[in-house]
């Protein structure tokens, strides 16, 4: 007794606080605190909670259109069981959908068949063959890493050889050349100064 008093009590504790949540969402504000008395008899604390319903439906319009929608349509706030027969249609609608699905339990049907005709345990060797190759695949793996590694280092010191290649090479070169060319033409004004020289040197005899 003492057990369904309990819970009774509970009961009624967690509708005053999920009227309360209600309220302050519709109102903004708190229920008012005599409306609450824990220890009044089940029967009072009932009364005054549907009091408060009552008074929260007729000033908010939004809760009375709810209750009412309860009221004419009570199976929207109890989700049906999927195992039931949804007795509210016709039996031609319901021919209908088990016909649509007709597909679905044939090919359940061809499944489970398959399942039950195939006894026979496959043969494992090809399994135990791919395994044991296993230590070998590890192996091959672990090589192709390495080389991968390898390659990787050759590119980058062939980026290296090529670049000082390129700087050694081609723009030291270069550089070589202009100042050949810079000499050569100093030899060149030189020569031709000395053969001027000679030429009046030649006149003057």
């Amino acid at each position: 007794m003492a057990v369904t008093r309990d819970t009774a009590v509970d009961t009624l504790q967690m509708l005053h606080e999920r009227l309360a949540r209600i309220d302050f969402a519709v109102n903004g504000d708190d229920i008012a605190q005599e409306d609450h008395k824990p220890n009044a008899s089940a029967k009072a604390r009932l009364a005054s909670l549907e009091r408060t319903l009552n008074t929260l439906a007729a000033s908010s319009l939004g809760v009375s259109d709810v209750l009412q929608l309860h009221n004419s349509h009570p199976e929207l706030f109890h989700p049906a069981d999927p195992k039931d027969v949804p007795t509210t249609l016709p039996p031609a609608s319901l021919a209908q959908l088990i016909l649509a699905h007709d597909h679905l339990y044939r090919t359940t049907s061809t499944q489970l068949s398959t399942l039950n005709n195939n006894k026979e345990v496959p043969d494992a060797s090809a399994l135990t063959k791919l395994i044991s190759l296993q230590p070998r695949i590890d192996k091959i793996e672990a090589r192709q890493a390495q080389q991968a590694n390898e390659f990787a280092e050759l590119r980058t010191r062939s980026a290296k050889i090529v670049e000082r290649w390129y700087e050694n090479g081609v723009l030291d070169m270069g550089e070589r050349w202009a100042g050949w060319e810079e000499k050569l033409k100093d030899c060149e004004i030189l020569v031709r100064r000395k053969e001027a020289a000679k030429k009046r040197e030649e006149e003057m005899l």
